[in-house]
């Protein structure tokens, strides 16, 4: 392992120093980070987190929502909207209900806060 000065005096070390700080910090400006910031507000909503969580399990229609989170069907269609044009869900239809279900892309970070809802 390297140990590191902070602001380091030589020239050389102190250009490759400034390489790899620039690099972190062009990470935490990149669109992705935002994307990624974007995304964890909009879980921050406790009915769309809800929402994210039964899709987890299976893919539901909007009146098995409705049942479940006991909430007004406005409200969890406002909900649905938001999840879906934000690319967290899709939707498909099977006969004349229409079905929810994780975006692919989704479903690792909905896992990962499954799992640090649940006591271990």
């Amino acid at each position: 392992m390297q140990i590191r000065r902070c602001c380091p005096a030589d020239c050389a070390i102190k250009s490759d120093w400034e390489t790899e700080l620039q690099a972190e910090n062009d990470l935490l400006e990149s669109n992705k980070f935002h994307k990624t910031s974007t995304i964890l507000k909009l879980l921050g909503n406790p009915s769309r987190l809800k929402i994210t969580l039964l899709l987890l399990n299976r893919d539901h229609c909007v009146c098995e929502i409705i049942y479940i989170l006991n909430e007004k069907q406005n409200l969890v269609s406002s909900n649905l909207g938001i999840l879906k044009r934000f690319k967290i869900i899709d939707s498909y239809y099977r006969s004349k209900h229409k079905y929810y279900k994780l975006n692919d892309n989704a479903i690792g970070i909905i896992r990962l806060i499954k799992e640090s809802l649940i006591d271990k």
